[in-house]
């Protein structure tokens, strides 16, 4: 678990033997100012919760491979999330509500989103396979 209330945040979690089933999970919650998350998850259970409420937010993650799920919730200002998820149960809900927004979600395997944006500038771009 990564909780910041600062304005910027990175965790990279590698599972690369793939020997032994770990679970990589991350909550991380940011209020203010220049917000930025970038989120990197590899092997295994992979789950991500990022919640950030106000300013420049920004959020980039990447799952690879297994039991991926990822909710991004951004409601203010100059919003962006991308994110990637490449194996197995990929789940996504995306959430912004406000100014900026734009979306690019990649998903390349069993594939289940769920977006929305409560727009002022709103982009939203989906790759699926």
């Amino acid at each position: 678990m990564l909780t910041s209330l600062g304005t910027a945040a990175t965790e990279r979690q590698v599972n690369a033997l793939q020997e032994l089933p770990v679970t990589l999970q991350t909550l991380l919650e940011t209020q203010g100012r220049d917000n930025l998350v970038d989120l990197m998850q590899q092997g295994s259970f992979n789950q991500a919760i990022i919640v950030q409420a106000g300013i420049d937010n920004s959020a980039i993650l990447t799952q690879a491979g297994f039991g991926n799920q990822a909710q991004v919730v951004q409601l203010g200002v100059n919003n962006q999330v991308e994110m990637m998820q490449v194996g197995d149960a990929n789940k996504a809900n995306i959430t912004q509500i406000g100014n900026d927004n734009l979306v690019q979600l990649n998903q390349l395997g069993s594939a289940n989103f769920s977006i929305q944006q409560i727009a002022d500038a709103a982009t939203i771009s989906i790759t699926q396979y």
